[in-house]
């Protein structure tokens, strides 16, 4: 698991989440992921949660990331984790069958990361600049 600048979630805060057929959160630099398939929210608590974007009533762990801040994300392959400020850690990794979440990166390299049916990961967009 490696730290990856790609991200593009530097001190980003939650500003938007939408919920239709797929659970889409918004930061406050610009980026959005938008998840298809199950992941996980743990808690400050440590209670670790599935949610289902298609189940409304698993919905509930992600209204409380709203106005929380990313501290840290790392990518090992498709799986992804954000950390926040709050304690609470978000999971994500690849569906068998589908694209399991998307990231639209906000910063200026516009880079587009998909997390592809049964493993891999798919970007778009040109490659990270060095300083």
């Amino acid at each position: 698991m490696t730290d990856d600048p790609v991200l593009e979630f530097a001190a980003a805060r939650v500003d938007v989440l939408t919920v239709t057929f797929q659970t889409t959160i918004g930061f406050s630099n610009g980026t959005t992921m938008q998840f298809e398939a199950e992941f996980a929210i743990t808690g400050p608590d440590g209670v670790r949660r599935l949610v289902d974007p298609m189940d409304p009533t698993s919905l509930a762990p992600v209204l409380a990331l709203h106005g929380d801040t990313v501290t840290n994300a790392t990518l090992d392959g498709a799986d992804l984790r954000l950390h926040f400020a709050s304690g609470t850690v978000l999971e994500a990794w690849s569906d068998d069958s589908y694209e399991s979440w998307h990231h639209h990166g906000g910063g200026p390299e516009r880079r587009t990361l998909i997390a592809l049916p049964g493993g891999g990961l798919a970007v778009f967009g040109p490659p990270p600049t060095s300083d």
